[in-house]
C-alpha cells in the first residue's frame, strides 16, 4: 500500500527553480511520456485498493513511480512532482497524472519541437516527390506518396513495440534517444534487404503477389476482429528465448555494447540486448509492411526511398505519437482497413484490374483521417461524460437523504 499525504513541508524555492529548469531536459520529457503510458495501471491500482488514496505527497508519488518501474532519478521525480503540484498543496491526484502531464510545459514544448521537426521533414519529402514527378512522371510520384503514407501508418505500431521494449529492459531515460537512433538506422538497413529480396522473389515467381494479397487480407481481418492481441508487456516468445541464450550482463553501462564479465569473458550489456530486440521485432513488422508497399509499386527506387522517408519521419514524431496514439482508439482499425484495401488492390492487379495511384492515395488518406477524426470525437464525448459525472458527484446531498438516491 502506498501512503497518502505523509508530509506537507513546502519545497525550498531553490528546489522548485531547479525542478523547473530541468523540465527542458529530454530526459524528463521521456519520463513524462512513460508515466502517461502507465495511467491505466495507476487507475487499476486506485480501483483495486493498492493505493490507500489517490492523493499522494512526494514520498507516495516516488513510490508509485518505482512501482510502475519507470526509470527515474530522485531529482527528476522532484521536478515532475513540483510541475504536477500546480496549487502548491504538496500533494497531487494520481488519477489526474495523465491529464496534468499532457497540459504541462514539458509535453507542450515536446509537441512543438516534434511538430517543427516533422514539418521540415515532410517538406523535404514533398520536395523529393516533386523531383520524382519532374524526372519520372506523375505515376511514380503518386506511388511514392502512397507508399510513404502506407508505411507511415503501419509504422505507428512500431511505437507500441518501442515503448514495450523500453519498459521491458528498463531503459534509462538518457539512453532512449540512443536506442531510437540505432534502432531506426538498423531498420533502414533491414528494410532494404527485405524490399530487394521481395522484389527479386516477385520477379522470379509472379503468383507470389497473390500470396501477398491473401496475407494482407488475413492481417486486416485479424486486426479488425482483435484476434492478434498480444499479452501486455510481453515480448514475442522466440525473442525471449534468444535473449536467454545470449551472454548478458543484465546492466546498462552507459553507451557500451559489451563489458568484461567477472570470469573474464565478454558479456553483452542491456543496451545491446535492447537493440537486438528492436531489430528482431522490426523483422516481424517487415512481414506486414513489405508486402503492403510492394502492392503499391514494384519500382525499387520508389519503394525503398518512400520506406526510408517514413521511418525517418517516424523518429521525429516518436515522442508526440507515443503520447497521442493512446487516445486514437480507432487508428488501429483504420490501419487494418488500409491493409485490407492494399490487399484487395494487389489481388485486383493480379487479376488484371488496375487501380490508379491517385484513387489508392485518396482511399488510404481518407481512411486514416477518418480514424483520427472518429477517435477525437470519441475522446471529446468521453471527456464530456466524465465532466458531467464529476459535477454530479460534487452536488451535495440534503441531510437525511437516502444514500442510493
Amino acid at each position: 500500500m502506498l501512503g497518502p499525504m505523509l508530509s506537507r513541508t513546502a519545497f525550498p524555492v531553490q528546489m522548485q527553480t531547479a525542478a523547473d529548469s530541468s523540465l527542458d531536459d529530454d530526459r524528463v520529457r521521456t519520463i513524462c511520456v512513460a508515466l502517461i503510458g502507465q495511467q491505466d495501471k495507476v487507475e487499476a491500482m486506485i480501483e483495486g485498493g493498492k493505493l490507500s488514496s489517490s492523493y499522494l505527497d512526494f514520498d507516495g508519488f516516488s513510490h508509485l513511480v518505482d512501482t510502475l518501474e519507470v526509470q527515474c532519478a530522485e531529482q527528476d521525480k522532484r521536478a515532475i512532482f513540483t510541475m504536477l503540484d500546480q496549487n502548491d498543496s504538496n500533494t497531487i491526484d494520481a488519477s489526474e497524472i495523465k491529464s496534468s502531464l499532457r497540459s504541462s510545459g514539458a509535453i507542450t514544448r515536446m509537441y512543438d519541437d516534434s511538430l517543427r521537426t516533422f514539418g521540415l521533414l515532410l517538406a523535404a519529402t514533398l520536395a523529393f516527390d516533386a523531383g520524382i514527378f519532374a524526372f519520372k512522371g506523375s505515376t511514380d510520384a503518386f506511388d511514392f506518396l502512397t507508399a510513404y503514407v502506407v508505411e507511415d501508418s503501419l509504422s505507428v505500431d512500431n511505437l507500441f513495440v518501442f515503448l514495450l521494449i523500453f519498459r521491458y529492459f528498463k531503459v534509462p531515460p538518457q539512453l532512449v534517444d540512443t536506442c531510437l537512433n540505432y534502432g531506426i538506422t538498423g531498420s533502414i538497413a533491414l528494410r532494404g534487404v527485405f524490399i530487394f529480396a521481395g522484389l527479386a522473389a516477385v520477379s522470379a515467381f509472379a503468383p507470389l503477389l497473390l500470396g501477398f494479397s491473401v496475407f494482407l487480407l488475413f492481417s486486416s481481418y485479424q486486426l479488425l476482429t482483435g484476434e492478434e492481441e498480444d499479452e501486455e508487456d510481453e515480448l514475442p516468445e522466440f525473442v525471449v528465448d534468444l535473449l536467454k541464450r545470449l551472454p548478458l550482463s543484465n546492466t546498462f553501462e552507459d553507451t557500451k555494447f559489451t563489458v568484461t564479465g567477472a570470469e573474464g569473458g565478454v558479456k553483452l550489456t542491456q543496451l545491446t540486448a535492447t537493440l537486438v530486440c528492436i531489430a528482431l521485432c522490426d523483422v516481424i513488422f517487415a512481414v506486414d509492411s513489405i508486402p503492403a508497399v510492394l502492392a503499391v509499386s514494384d519500382d525499387p527506387f520508389v519503394v525503398y526511398t518512400s520506406n526510408i522517408a517514413a521511418v525517418v519521419g517516424l523518429r521525429s514524431l516518436y515522442q508526440i505519437l507515443s503520447v497521442a496514439v493512446t487516445d486514437l482508439i480507432y487508428l488501429e482499425k483504420a490501419v487494418a482497413l488500409v491493409l485490407g484495401f492494399v490487399g484487395l488492390k494487389l489481388g485486383a492487379e493480379v487479376a488484371g484490374f488496375e487501380i490508379s495511384s491517385a484513387v489508392s492515395l485518396g482511399v488510404i488518406m481518407s481512411t486514416l483521417v477518418g480514424g483520427i477524426v472518429l477517435s477525437k470525437l470519441a475522446e471529446g464525448t468521453e471527456d464530456a461524460e466524465k465532466g458531467a459525472g464529476e459535477k454530479t458527484v460534487q452536488v451535495p446531498q440534503a441531510e437525511g437523504s437516502a444514500s442510493g438516491q
